[in-house]
């Protein structure tokens, strides 16, 4: 009798509840969303005109719902520079030490960049903006 493992993948809020959470307007998207299952990172085009990106943070509560953590502002559209390019805009640390980052790229799928002096896996979304969160087991 062979036994398999399934790899789950972390719990992460949808995008209508980082958007309810935030207290985002409807004209308010999702751009790019990841979660480590305790702690999730999004960025939000705050109004849908793709100008002005919001980096929302939400945490998984005791209760097993989503709540809000910090917001930054995470900047404004910016043009790309070169093919098959991934760029960090920003990146730190929660209060909890647990780390971010998020940039833009030039096509969507699977890329890594350098970070802080390490390459870091990363999952380009369809509107070409990125964002990841430290995973559980590699936090201090």
């Amino acid at each position: 009798m062979s036994h398999t493992t399934e790899k789950t993948e972390p719990a992460q809020p949808s995008p209508d509840t980082v958007l309810a959470v935030g207290g985002w307007s409807r004209h308010a998207r999702v751009l790019a969303l990841a979660s480590n299952g305790a702690v999730a990172f999004a960025l939000v085009d705050t109004n849908g005109d793709g100008v002005e990106v919001n980096l929302e943070e939400l945490y998984l509560g005791e209760d097993d719902a989503w709540h809000a953590g910090m917001s930054l502002g995470a900047g404004e559209f910016i043009a790309l520079r070169g093919r098959d390019s991934a760029y960090v805009l920003g990146f730190g640390e929660n209060p909890d030490g647990v780390g971010w980052a998020y940039g833009r790229a030039d096509r969507a799928g699977a890329a890594q960049v350098t970070m802080d002096g390490r390459t870091i896996p990363i999952t380009i979304a369809e509107s070409l903006w990125w964002v990841w969160v430290q995973p559980v087991d590699e936090q201090r």
